[in-house]
């Protein structure tokens, strides 16, 4: 069950507010949403008469300041530090890949030197490193059949389509003269 939040705008001189209304009652979904709006109406000169609200237990507590101008410089001050979090946040997201594959990449680069090279080279026989192994060349030879059986196969398959005789179509019958 949702619980809407609901507050009211009314004229402190008795006027009608919109129309022939004395009174408009807004509802929001959140308090977060009323919060905003109240933010709103407070840029807009449109400030609460009451100064205390009571809460679920019956205590008073303070849901406005006094000061309207405070209220405007702290909302303003939140819009900046809104602004400034969402500027880092999109920062983050931009340079932490970037980041992460300049380390990867160095960190590679420094194996590669500095261990990987100091194996190659401390290995007995150097020659061998390079040789095609046993399953390699296996696999290698395996394709070398399959390419030449293919290519066998596409000749024979050239040569039908080429070698095939066909007839030409009769002409059509002249029955002209019956």
């Amino acid at each position: 069950m949702s619980n809407k939040h609901v507050f009211a705008i009314f004229n402190t001189e008795q006027r009608n507010v919109y129309k022939d209304l004395r009174q408009i009652e807004l509802a929001c979904d959140s308090q977060e949403d009323v919060d905003s709006w109240k933010a709103s109406f407070l840029r807009a000169g449109v400030y609460p008469e009451k100064d205390q609200a009571e809460n679920e237990d019956g205590v008073q507590e303070n849901t406005f300041s006094m000061d309207p101008q405070l209220e405007r410089q702290v909302e303003t001050i939140r819009n900046l530090v809104d602004s400034y979090v969402a500027i880092i946040n999109k920062s983050i997201r931009d340079l932490m890949p970037k980041t992460i594959m300049h380390l990867m990449i160095n960190n590679t680069k420094a194996f590669i030197h500095h261990e990987l090279l100091a194996y190659l080279y401390s290995s007995a026989d150097q020659s061998s490193l390079m040789e095609e192994s046993a399953d390699q060349a296996q696999r290698r030879d395996d394709m070398l059949r399959m390419y030449h059986a293919l290519k066998e196969a596409l000749n024979i398959i050239g040569d039908i389509s080429t070698s095939t005789v066909s007839t030409p179509v009769p002409p059509p019958v002249d029955d002209t003269w019956l």
